[in-house]
């Protein structure tokens, strides 16, 4: 059994000052138009909206020997192999706060982890809500991975924000059922559908301001209060393990972690929290912050030189994984990337 969980929540570091962002996150942010609010939009306007600003900063795709169009038991998918004979997976779920995102958004990520890892990657484009919530997409998650498993001698599961939150709840089912999964890869997850810890109230007072923006930190928990009820519209569901992975009774046993997060991301905090968590329970655990990066970074290929360092991070961590066969030992490295 896991060690008790005390929460400890993160401080917001350097309160006596204002929160500064990297210059690139400055340069976008001054250059990002308005987004429609996802909770008075209709639904096609916000995947429509979020799609054309995804694709404006992923840049020209990464080269790859194949890339097939794949059923995974039901689930549509995106087979990336960068020489063609891998027998290791990544299973990735694309971000979108569980509303929006397609294989088309997740492409130049699938395709750089793929390069960057030298492993296949299996983009999938689960159901969003909310016309499918909670479990659909996780459900959807799973079957790709035993699907995946099937196939490939071995397999990692990853993604970004929402997805993120399917990657480690696919990894608490995966031990679950007693599956070995290589990793798991978390990039700025959402693991905690609570919104009122001390590190959420504290970034809704310190980001008033952020970057020029007014209200940036109020209107960050409102988005997130709005996924997290369209995601599970049950108010006692959402702290299931496999809804809120950071509420989980027990995180013993599950695949090594490798977590990159932003520092100026409302999300920040249940991610540091997790880490805590894995930590105390014999997981090994690599986290790496990026300084004045914002929640997104990941794929902004074109206008963040943070995202190629983190895909490379995130590439180097999973080829050690696929590599290793040493049992897990518990173990821990912070650093503060830029």
């Amino acid at each position: 059994m896991s060690a008790p969980f005390r929460r400890e929540s993160p401080v917001v570091r350097g309160e006596e000052t204002p929160p500064r962002p990297h210059e690139q996150v400055q340069l976008f942010l001054d250059s990002f138009g308005s987004s429609p609010d996802p909770w008075s939009a209709d639904i096609a306007t916000v995947r429509a909206d979020a799609r054309a600003k995804v694709l404006g900063v992923t840049g020209e795709p990464s080269p790859v020997a194949s890339v097939e169009s794949i059923d995974a038991d039901g689930v549509p998918g995106r087979l990336y192999r960068p020489t063609g004979a891998e027998r290791e997976v990544l299973v990735w779920a694309h971000g979108g706060g569980w509303i929006h995102g397609d294989l088309d958004t997740a492409d130049g990520v699938a395709r750089a982890l793929a390069t960057r890892a030298g492993c296949a990657v299996l983009s999938i484009d689960y159901r969003l809500a909310p016309e499918h919530p909670f479990p659909a997409g996780f459900d959807d998650a799973w079957t790709a991975i035993t699907w995946a498993r099937r196939t490939f001698d071995r397999v990692a599961v990853g993604g970004d924000s929402s997805g993120g939150n399917l990657a480690a709840a696919a990894a608490l089912k995966a031990r679950d059922e007693r599956f070995d999964l290589a990793a798991q890869l978390l990039v700025y997850p959402a693991l905690d559908s609570l919104q009122d810890t001390d590190y959420k109230v504290a970034f809704q007072q310190r980001y008033a301001q952020f970057a020029g923006r007014s209200g940036f930190g109020s209107n960050t928990l409102r988005r997130l209060v709005h996924i997290w009820e369209t995601y599970v519209p049950d108010p006692a569901v959402r702290k299931a393990s496999y809804a809120s992975p950071l509420h989980a009774e027990s995180v013993y046993g599950v695949a090594p972690a490798t977590i990159i997060t932003a520092e100026h991301d409302f999300l920040r905090g249940e991610a540091e929290d997790y880490a805590r968590r894995l930590t105390s329970a014999g997981v090994p655990v690599e986290v790496h912050e990026y300084a004045g990066q914002i929640h997104g970074f990941f794929e902004m290929f074109t206008v963040m030189t943070d995202s190629h360092h983190a895909v490379g991070v995130a590439g180097d961590a999973l080829r050690r994984a696929f590599q290793s066969n040493q049992p897990n030992q518990s173990s821990k490295e912070m650093s503060c990337d830029r």
